[in-house]
């Protein structure tokens, strides 16, 4: 009976100490670059533009997809950490897009913890107030930019602590 409860226990802690990830459309972000843009291509109808980029929609909206990896070179092997979804067509509705996003994003995720305006320079030499909305819970963060005052390019990065940070707080700590 003791075995059975001792075996019974270490199935319940292996479980729990599992890695969790934060999911982006339904898939938890782990795996390699290709296996994970593999699942976007074949489960989400997604298209392969270069070695890390593809195109679909994502929330009803056209975009661009980059998947990024923790390694220098962003290898076909190495493991991805985050994505970032660029909705750059809308050029016009892209403050509806922000707004819709942000929206939805509240639904799932609470409301945002944080939102940081900041000035960025454009092309032009002028300052437009950016903003960023910031979801985080314990798998990771999601941040929500509006590309500065109604931009051009609206972008939501989905960012996995395990797979950017790991479990390795002491080194990280050293770091800091």
């Amino acid at each position: 009976m003791t075995r059975l409860i001792l075996l019974l226990a270490a199935v319940l802690m292996s479980g729990v100490l599992r890695a969790q990830h934060l999911k982006f459309m339904g898939f938890p972000i782990e795996g390699t670059l290709e296996e994970f843009a593999a699942k976007l291509e074949d489960g989400k109808g997604f298209k392969k533009i270069t070695r890390n980029g593809l195109r679909g929609t994502f929330a009803g909206y056209n975009c661009n997809i980059l998947l990024n990896t923790n390694g220098a070179s962003a290898n076909k092997s190495d493991n991805i950490a985050n994505i970032t979804v660029r909705f750059n067509e809308y050029e016009i509705g892209s403050i509806d897009i922000f707004h819709n996003l942000s929206k939805w994003l509240s639904v799932k995720y609470g409301a945002y913890d944080e939102c940081q305006d900041y000035y960025i320079k454009d092309s032009n030499g002028d300052y437009k107030i950016s903003i960023n909305r910031v979801w985080c819970n314990e798998y990771g963060t999601i941040v929500l930019n509006d590309g500065g005052n109604g931009g051009k390019c609206i972008e939501l990065i989905y960012i996995d602590r395990e797979n950017t940070t790991g479990n390795n707080e002491a080194k990280l700590l050293e770091d800091l």
